[in-house]
């Protein structure tokens, strides 16, 4: 995520942290630098230009604190900035006062409407609610049929219907309302381009119901054309937010630092990947620190509440403090971290976790899902006693996982290397571990 932008604005801020006194010529060097990184991040030219000014307004006037060192200083100024520029947002969903609360998706065809439909009810129901999902999009083939199937897959009540999208979504409410549902998705109709049936579409479910919000949805990678749609989307029926799809592929970040200035429009959620529980609230200050490499342990802690099973947690704890590493073991910790999201991802929440992607192996969910089925082929006592594993049962677990004896190898190197982590913690030791070693291909 930003990854090409995270490093052209931590290189070009790296500069300044030898300590000592800053010249202006050294400032003008890095806003230069800074501002070169988001032009090619395809950040909107207005928005560059004003973020560069507001810098250099705050490191030439009176804001300076006696606290930090000059280059700190700066540092803290571009990360203020940043929050500023993608919109300062912490919050989730608004919901209703008098239930239920009606939220309007909306959004170029290939935006990710439909599918953000379902992560935002299965997002509702994990903060208490009782999401239902409806069909509004009556002109893309099958687009209400794939509703219909991603919502019955996660257990989402679906509505739709036939006639205009008005009396359609008038329905669906009331149905809904009636079943219980507390928070009803309204999956509108897309373009390939912006038009005026569109438009008045829109206005016909805006001014005929009680919508509490009403957020556009934008691909991510499309830059600065999400911020052209976004702003002709906001004229038309006043948007309450924006959700960014694919921001886990987005290495540039043009449109998530240019919605807010450029088109009003705070980034409410972010996509984050393809399950459905990859929808994730916009912090704009963990964001930030993301960008400059700081990471977001913040986030990462809230993954692991919502996902870490706790009983496998304590029983791993209860092994670890004496003295064991079963196979069982790692094979609870790789899928505890697959469902915390992609390894790039979670590298990307840790303070300094760029540098620790540079040590793991080319495409490493593949050599997870090796280790993974490695362990598979083992019998349990095998997976209680790594110890036994001679020769020959290598042989053979690797024929079962379709693998190689040296992977195997390198997997039983990698529990070792576990094992010995874990002594070096549990004497005190400190800081991030050196993952290499802990994935085949090291």
């Amino acid at each position: 995520m930003f990854e090409s932008l995270s490093d052209r604005l931590t290189a070009a801020l790296k500069r300044l942290t030898g300590g000592g006194l800053l010249r202006p010529e050294d400032i003008e060097q890095t806003l230069r630098e800074v501002r070169m990184a988001l032009l090619e991040a395809d950040v909107n030219f207005r928005v560059v230009k004003q973020f560069q000014e507001r810098i250099r307004e705050r490191l030439t006037g009176a804001e300076l604190s006696e606290s930090l060192t000059p280059s700190q200083q700066v540092v803290k100024v571009v990360h203020d900035e940043l929050v500023e520029l993608l919109g300062a947002n912490e919050e989730g969903l608004r919901y209703a006062e008098a239930p239920p609360t009606l939220v309007l998706l909306c959004g170029l065809q290939g935006s990710g409407k439909t599918t953000t439909a379902v992560k935002l009810a299965v997002f509702a129901r994990g903060e208490g609610h009782k999401p239902a999902v409806v069909g509004l999009d009556l002109r893309r083939p099958a687009a209400v049929e794939q509703l219909r199937l991603l919502a019955e897959r996660e257990k989402v009540p679906f509505y739709s219907g036939q006639g205009g999208v008005g009396l359609i979504a008038r329905q669906a409410l009331a149905d809904a309302k009636a079943a219980g549902a507390d928070v009803v998705i309204l999956d509108t109709a897309g373009r390939l381009q912006l038009d005026q049936d569109l438009m008045a579409e829109l206005g016909e479910l805006t001014a005929g119901l009680p919508i509490t919000e009403k957020l556009f949805v934008a691909d991510a990678m499309t830059g600065q054309e999400a911020v052209n749609v976004g702003l002709a989307f906001n004229e038309a029926v006043t948007l309450d937010g924006a959700i960014l799809t694919k921001l886990d592929g987005d290495a540039r970040g043009g449109a998530a630092l240019s919605l807010k200035v450029a088109a009003g429009l705070s980034i409410r959620f972010a996509g984050i990947g393809e399950r459905p529980q990859d929808l994730e609230v916009f912090h704009a200050d963990r964001m930030a620190s993301r960008i400059l490499g700081m990471g977001d342990v913040l986030t990462l802690i809230e993954k692991a509440e919502r996902t870490v099973d706790k009983e496998q947690a304590k029983q791993m704890e209860r092994s670890l403090r004496a003295g064991q590493l079963t196979m069982d073991d790692l094979l609870v910790q790789f899928r505890q971290l697959r469902a915390l999201g992609s390894l790039e991802s979670v590298l990307g929440m840790i303070p300094g976790g760029g540098k620790i992607a540079g040590q793991l192996p080319e495409n490493p969910e593949k050599q997870l899902s090796k280790m993974e089925a490695i362990i598979q082929s083992m019998t349990p006592r095998e997976r209680a006693h790594p110890e036994l594993i001679d020769g020959s049962r290598k042989r053979r677990i690797a024929r079962g996982s379709g693998t190689d004896v040296t992977e195997v190898n390198q997997l039983l190197k990698a529990r070792d290397v576990q094992r010995q982590l874990f002594k070096q913690m549990g004497k005190g030791r400190r800081g991030l571990p050196n993952l290499r070693g802990i994935l085949p291909g090291q």
